[in-house]
């Protein structure tokens, strides 16, 4: 961790990490014989219709042996570069761990694609949100910058994505989501809220997920699809069903898409 997290973090005197998370997954590859660095950038998502898609896009090949603490890593091609496709776990604090793990492979660059509840009656189910920022309200981003920083992004993948998604065809939009550890603590009141301050939606991940890629350094983009209107009491949604499959794997084309367009910017 880095110096000044000693300021805000209490670490009673020595903000040394106790588990080194790249000696970890350097030691793991080199027992399993897999070479590091794997690639640069990463297709990550949390539903497996998006992984199945991504997998098959990119004639991604599972890794012979597992890298220790990481779910399974296939590695890929696209846009005649190797890419990574790896499933991430729903929640912010092993989302999170994951992600450090994956870096520690060499990675640099993330896309990753999941759901999110609409706060807006605007933003309707099968649309795409693109979070520039995000509402803290999970536990593990504190463990890596104090309360008053904000949950951003706002990079090279960020903008790709949302390039991505508007030339989709589908309605896009981009803005602050509600990040939150308890899906079934979303209140009425704060629903109405959030919704009152044009936050777009609720899920579980990209807070931490933006706080973590800015301390480590790496360029993140988030996109989601929208799977149910929490903003409704009824709750419509479509969890389970022929069209949120549909929607997860045109949501993977789109982060097929934003990759290209990363992979064959120049520079």
């Amino acid at each position: 961790m880095s110096s000044w997290a000693a300021g805000w973090l209490d670490a009673h005197g020595d903000p040394t990490p106790v588990v080194d998370v790249r000696a970890r997954v350097l030691s793991a590859a080199a027992q399993a014989g897999v070479p590091l660095p794997l690639a640069s950038l990463a297709l990550c998502s949390f539903m497996p219709t998006t992984l199945e898609r991504l997998r098959e896009a990119t004639h991604a090949a599972a890794l012979a042996a597992r890298l220790g603490p990481l779910p399974p890593i296939a590695v890929g091609e696209l846009a005649g570069a190797p890419v990574v496709v790896m499933p991430l776990t729903f929640g912010a604090p092993a989302a999170s761990a994951e992600v450090e793990e994956l870096l520690a492979t060499g990675v640099r660059t993330l896309l990753i694609g999941g759901a999110t509840g609409s706060l807006q009656p605007h933003v309707a189910i099968g649309a795409y949100v693109v979070p520039t920022g995000a509402i803290r309200e999970e536990g593990t981003s504190y463990h890596y910058a104090p309360a008053d920083q904000p949950a951003r992004a706002g990079g090279p993948a960020m903008r790709a994505l949302w390039e991505a998604a508007e030339a989709s065809g589908r309605h896009a939009v981009q803005g602050r989501v509600w990040t939150t550890d308890a899906p079934y603590r979303e209140f009425a009141g704060k629903v109405r809220r959030y919704q009152s301050d044009g936050v777009l939606g609720v899920e579980m991940e990209s807070s931490a997920l933006m706080v973590v890629a800015e301390a480590r350094g790496v360029d993140l983009g988030v996109l989601l699809t929208v799977s149910d209107h929490v903003f409704d009491p009824a709750w419509p949604n479509i969890f389970g069903t022929d069209p949120f499959r549909a929607n997860c794997v045109a949501l993977a084309d789109v982060l097929l898409a934003a990759a290209r367009r990363l992979l064959n910017s120049p520079g």
